[in-house]
């Protein structure tokens, strides 16, 4: 690992010079942002995956339906480059991305836009043409995209391999050096154990300070069950046998959480967003033969059910719903207090 790590240390050397630059660019000014109208929310991460950014959006989601709310989301791997408001009726995860999808099927309504677009500022742009004014808009993985400017910058890194412990690519998952955590007002410590301790905590705070002075936070992940084709909640055999099936970055909480609730699998894993083929999909259908069903993610299942006349000939598949909550009510009114301040300058305008 050590050999492995100086041979790509030149390369790691190069793209840390690459994305600082950048980052200087607008330090200095010479790269500018779009200041919009509109309050924005940032949530993102310094790793290339794995934080649980979508469950924190939904989050913030389930605890602003009062307002008018849009996501801007790049979309990846989606195969339309234009600017979308996604529709269920007409979109679909190839026009969207996964994540973008599994956002909009849950929240779809009047009070909620999915805007997919790379151009943030362009997005922004769109929403302020609109007569009925939006009144919080949250950026989806925006940390790096820094053509937008932010009211809070939300950072999120994982509890089992926190920001600090990690490298620039290609040495590590950072997409750049830990240093960016400076521009975050939040930083959000996800999946956490269940009984976090104090002394944890206060260790992780202080292993953050030297890299940002923003407020320290903590979430765990809250699963909901499971729901079938048919969006039924179901209750899992664990007598049975089941197919994991996943394409995320990082599999293992979802592998710890079948293992503590005594749910006996096998794991079928895939790249992150990975675009299932046909051959891919009749893997799985042979393999589920052996199996009393398929589990899988929600973000999955937005890729995977677009391919019905293939699974359809599968076992049954259940996708495990899973969402975030912070660790303790005091952290809970702490990042609502901060998300509310920058609505209330919106509040006084009108």
């Amino acid at each position: 690992m050590n050999r492995l790590k100086i041979i790509l240390s030149p390369l790691a050397v190069i793209y840390f010079i690459i994305t600082s630059f950048r980052n200087s660019l607008f330090k200095w000014g010479v790269l500018t942002q779009y200041k919009s109208s509109l309050p924005v929310l940032s949530i993102g991460n310094l790793s290339m995956g794995g934080t649980g950014k979508t469950p924190h959006v939904a989050f913030v989601l389930e605890n602003t339906q009062h307002l008018k709310r849009a996501v801007i989301s790049r979309g990846y791997g989606r195969k339309n480059k234009k600017l979308i408001e996604g529709n269920s009726d007409i979109h679909t995860s190839k026009d969207m991305g996964d994540e973008p999808m599994e956002l909009l099927e849950r929240f779809e309504g009047n009070h909620f836009k999915m805007i997919v677009e790379g151009k943030r500022a362009k997005a922004l742009q769109y929403l302020e043409s609109h007569d009925i004014p939006t009144d919080l808009v949250i950026l989806d993985d925006g940390l790096q995209h820094q053509y937008a400017h932010r009211d809070l910058n939300v950072l999120l890194t994982e509890h089992n391999k926190p920001f600090y412990k990690d490298f620039v690519f290609p040495m590590g998952t950072l997409r750049e050096h830990r240093n960016g955590a400076k521009r975050a007002d939040i930083i959000i410590v996800t999946k956490c154990p269940e009984n976090i301790s104090i002394s944890d905590r206060e260790e992780i705070i202080s292993k953050i300070t030297p890299y940002s002075s923003a407020t320290v936070l903590f979430t765990k992940i809250n699963h909901q069950g499971y729901l079938n084709r048919a969006n039924e909640e179901i209750e899992l055999n664990r007598h049975k046998n089941y197919l994991l099936v996943t394409g995320i970055a990082n599999p293992k909480p979802l592998y710890k959480h079948l293992d503590d609730t005594n749910i006996s699998y096998v794991p079928m894993k895939f790249p992150d967003h990975h675009s299932f083929s046909i051959k891919d999909l009749k893997e799985i259908t042979e393999k589920s033969k052996d199996f009393e069903g398929i589990i899988t993610t929600e973000k999955d299942w937005m890729r995977l059910r677009e391919s019905s006349e293939i699974l359809g000939k599968s076992k049954p598949i259940f996708r495990l719903k899973i969402g975030v909550e912070f660790i303790n009510a005091e952290q809970s009114k702490e990042f609502n207090e901060h998300l509310h301040s920058i609505l209330l300058p919106r509040k006084k305008q009108n």
